[in-house]
């Protein structure tokens, strides 16, 4: 590619880019959070309302350890230079965190709509939010954490009318509205959902 075209593109795509990133700062900002942070001193899970601050405790070990304290506050003890293992050390928590929130909602929502699943999951998915196998294994993504409550409720919601419909046929539409009527909105907001999630949770 010729990289003398690159300030072209940029000066047409111009006003696209700055509509992007004032959609961004403004999510991020009711997110009340910085997702470009480079030693997060925060973590913000909209999905339960909760903040966590975070700190850090260098030591000479060569590792690197979480703990999770009271008062929703966590310590990254050990090698807190190495980002990387900051990184892995966030990840895994988020990860553990969504077992611990998501599935049981899933299970919640599924009993009162009504729509039996066979078993679900969490993964770390880098461009989807949920998937439903055609053995009605619903896979949810840890990412989910980061969203707000009404845009993950719709997600569980849509991945269960996968159960029945595996497609995004009319029917399966017809079928979330009938258990999500605001689904429509919510579907668009969560196209620009990614930028809530901070820079850390990306592989």
């Amino acid at each position: 590619f010729d990289r003398k075209r690159i300030p072209e593109i940029l000066r047409s795509k111009q006003r696209w880019i700055e509509r992007v990133v004032e959609r961004m700062s403004a999510q991020q900002q009711l997110a009340g959070t910085d997702v470009a942070a480079a030693q997060p001193t925060q973590v913000s899970l909209q999905a339960t309302g909760e903040t966590w601050q975070v700190s850090y405790e260098p030591t000479t070990k060569t590792t690197l350890s979480l703990i999770e304290k009271p008062q929703h506050h966590l310590i990254l003890r050990g090698n807190t230079d190495n980002m990387d293992y900051c990184k892995a050390a966030l990840q895994q928590w988020v990860e553990h965190k969504a077992q611990k929130v998501l599935l049981p909602w899933l299970k919640t929502i599924s009993r009162e709509v009504k729509l039996p699943y066979k078993s679900a999951a969490i993964r770390k998915q880098k461009t989807i939010w949920g998937s439903c196998s055609i053995r009605q294994t619903i896979s949810l993504n840890s990412k989910l954490l980061f969203l707000p409550e009404p845009i993950v409720q719709y997600v569980l919601v849509h991945e269960l009318c996968h159960t029945v419909h595996l497609n995004h046929s009319p029917d399966f539409w017809a079928l979330v509205g009938r258990h999500e009527p605001a689904y429509k909105a919510l579907d668009a907001s969560l196209r620009d959902a990614r930028y809530l999630v901070p820079w850390w949770m990306e592989q």
